[in-house]
């Protein structure tokens, strides 16, 4: 890989394809490992499923982003990258043995709670927002609602999946820096290893393994976001180049993941209305009701997608000093409003597909 007639770009695009090869072998070893997702009355899919396939995900990241991080010139590890490390390990070995043994949901929330630490201790976190016990607490915060928010939203074949490759995709593109682009870029291909075997139809399902492991990872871009690009929670001066990045950057993984976000926050209001238990499984998030009354799971999944790339747009128009992120988050919720009132139109008019 250090052959100097080798393109620069060419020993991290054979890391990428290593990294999205390697994903897709660990899924099928998932899948001979055989399992079971068992349909239950929250389930979408309505035959045994084999799920675990993030363990391809979760391993082949872990192994990459050292390697990405050497070619691109960083430290292999730093403080704040070996924490990002161990909490997605700590996380997914928890959520593998969840997905086996299936514990109770407090041991879940317990372990996001410590993965969510973790990356505080090492560095990853808000600095200079609400004071340093105020950044804590909302960067821990942060990072287990977005986790949660992701294994909520993992019901649908395809759709948290292909929404955290996308945005990772975007983010890549357009951190200025190694520290952020080289493990989004590499979560990405790992993302893309499972993606065919999931997306449209499943073969296997991410399981808790995936989603929460990638849900850590995407609270923990959004805190190296918000701390305008450092790995280590504290602004690197230049980093951001100053009229062109500025301070919006806080509010790029809202904007990319604005779909799961609006989701999960309107249903669980919803809920809260009602008197509902917050904490019981159901069936009443937006993507399920509107495949619960026949609308095609596939379709579900590339609407949501395209909030990706909308959000995507507004992200480059808030980096680049175009539009205030203010601004941004209001121009993000229209197309999640028609969203929300079309799935209401066919509540009204449909019947139930499994009715």
């Amino acid at each position: 890989m250090n052959d100097p007639s080798l393109p620069p770009f060419m020993p991290f695009a054979i890391l990428l394809v290593a990294t999205w090869i390697s994903a897709a072998l660990m899924v099928l070893g998932a899948i001979r490992l055989n399992v079971l997702d068992h349909p239950g009355h929250r389930s979408s899919h309505t035959r045994p499923t084999p799920k675990g396939g993030g363990i391809g995900i979760t391993a082949a990241f872990v192994v990459a982003v050292p390697i990405g991080r050497h070619l691109d010139g960083l430290p292999v590890l730093s403080v704040a990258a070996f924490g990002m490390i161990a909490a997605t390990t700590v996380l997914a070995v928890i959520s593998w043995l969840d997905d086996v043994y299936q514990w109770r949901a407090a041991i879940k929330l317990a372990t996001q709670f410590v993965a969510a630490a973790i990356l505080v201790v090492t560095g990853t976190r808000l600095s200079g927002v609400a004071g340093q016990a105020g950044d804590v607490v909302l960067s821990v915060v942060w990072v287990v609602y977005v986790t949660n928010a992701v294994n909520f939203m993992d019901g649908l074949n395809g759709l948290a999946s292909g929404t955290i490759m996308i945005a990772c995709l975007i983010m890549a593109c357009v951190a200025p820096i190694p520290a952020v682009a080289v493990p989004a870029l590499v979560l990405t291909a790992a993302i893309a290893g499972f993606i065919p075997f999931n997306f449209p139809s499943a073969r296997i399902f991410m399981g808790d393994v995936g989603s929460q492991s990638c849900g850590v990872l995407i609270g923990a871009f959004g805190l190296m976001f918000a701390a305008n690009g450092s790995e280590a929670g504290v602004a690197v001066p230049g980093t951001w180049v100053p009229g062109e990045w500025g301070h919006g950057a806080w509010a790029s993984v809202p904007l990319l993941m604005s779909g799961l976000l609006y989701d999960v926050t309107l249903t669980l209001f919803r809920r809260w209305r009602a008197g509902a238990r917050l904490t019981e499984s159901h069936r009443d998030h937006l993507y399920q009701l509107a495949t619960q009354r026949g609308m095609a799971p596939a379709l579900v999944t590339l609407i949501h997608w395209g909030f990706v790339i909308w959000g995507g747009v507004l992200m480059v128009a808030v980096l680049q000093g175009w539009c205030g992120p203010g601004p941004a988050l209001l121009l993000v919720l229209p197309p999640q409003i028609l969203w929300t009132w079309l799935v209401l139109i066919r509540m009204r008019r449909g019947t139930p597909r499994n009715a």
